[in-house]
């Protein structure tokens, strides 16, 4: 009997032994094929990498960290579904960790799913110093124009890195959109000291200079961006124009303007009206007029370029019956509605009451 006991514990130690063989084999295996799936994916092969991840995951079922990267090659790849079931069983496995949440999150984004932003908070909320996912909620207060909400997000990235070149760029924005010029100035050149220049980054700054009434500095953005990145851009040039004009340099301001009008196709109207306002400043009323008729052939129905015809033939124009028509043709067709039919109505009258008492 001792002797059949014997055999026994010699067998299942074999047959023991034989099944660690055979785990060490396979958890080796899938180390190798995890390798080879890591190097071709380093090199850019991502078809072949996610050959290898497939046969790497079918081997060592246990592996969270082959999984994840798996999912993540597979999400690359535009494989949302596969991706996207390998990412939910980690979640359910470890419910705790933001990083499988806010993975499977970016796969939502990717499509466009809504609720997206609202798994981001969950993810902020598993982890309040999860830097991805407080970017994220940041970003998505700003793109909707909700800018209190999106204060404390940044902020909290910047204390956690004062250079975060894109906590830097909510930050721009926010100061941007609600007209903190002198703070987005500050910000826009310090995204500039970290080597960043976009048409964004100097568009805005070009703006928030002549909001502040810093024309020259306006300029030199609209240079950078001629030279850098379009100089046959009509609307660069129509802004540069304005800076010119309120610098009082006409020779320049006319030549930007006339610029944009070459460069524009159809509808032209506010590049004449632009070059109206020009030629007024210049108390050259002749080619006021010009500009004005211009910008009402590409757009007859602009109220504003009508009436300031009207007001250019008042200025040229000796003969009051002849500015009289100018003034009629507006009130033709604004008479109710205008937004200057009460000045053009008194204009009007004051012109009649003229030319009766010079007949009288």
């Amino acid at each position: 009997m001792k002797k059949i006991i014997l055999f026994i514990i010699i067998i299942l130690s074999f047959k023991a032994e034989a099944q660690n063989v055979s785990a060490l084999n396979i958890s080796q295996k899938t180390d190798s094929l995890y390798s080879l799936a890591k190097a071709n994916e380093a090199i850019g092969n991502v078809s072949k990498a996610l050959y290898y991840y497939e046969k790497a995951n079918s081997e060592g079922k246990e592996n969270k960290s082959l999984k994840f990267d798996y999912a993540k090659l597979l999400a690359q790849a535009s494989k949302f579904e596969k991706a996207d079931s390998i990412l939910k069983k980690l979640i359910i496995q470890f419910p705790n960790n933001p990083n499988y949440l806010y993975q499977r999150v970016l796969l939502k984004e990717a499509q466009n799913d809504s609720t997206a932003i609202e798994a981001y908070q969950k993810v902020y909320l598993l982890d309040s110093n999860h830097i991805n996912s407080l970017y994220k909620i940041a970003r998505y207060y700003i793109e909707n124009r909700k800018f209190i909400e999106a204060e404390p997000f940044i902020d909290k990235g910047l204390a956690k890195d004062s250079s975060s070149v894109r906590f830097l760029y909510l930050l721009a924005l926010k100061q941007f959109y609600t007209k903190e010029c002198h703070n987005a100035i500050s910000t826009y050149t310090k995204l500039i000291g970290h080597g960043e220049s976009n048409i964004q980054i100097h568009e805005n700054l070009a703006s928030c200079y002549a909001y502040t009434n810093q024309f020259e500095k306006s300029l030199d953005q609209y240079r950078l961006l001629f030279e850098k990145f379009d100089d046959q851009n009509p609307k660069w040039h129509i802004e540069a124009a304005k800076r010119y004009r309120s610098l009082n340099d006409a020779e320049n301001s006319e030549h930007h303007f006339n610029i944009a009008i070459g460069l524009q196709e159809i509808p032209l109207a506010e590049s004449y009206l632009e070059m109206a306002k020009l030629y007024k400043w210049k108390r050259d009323y002749k080619d006021e007029m010009k500009a004005l008729k211009s910008a009402l052939i590409n757009n007859p129905n602009n109220e504003m370029a009508l009436y300031s015809l009207a007001v250019a033939a008042d200025n040229y124009f000796a003969d009051k019956e002849v500015v009289l028509h100018y003034y009629e043709d507006y009130l033709k067709k604004y008479s109710e509605t205008g937004r200057m039919r009460e000045l053009a109505k008194q204009r009007a009258n004051d012109l009649i009451k003229e030319l009766h008492f010079s007949k009288d």
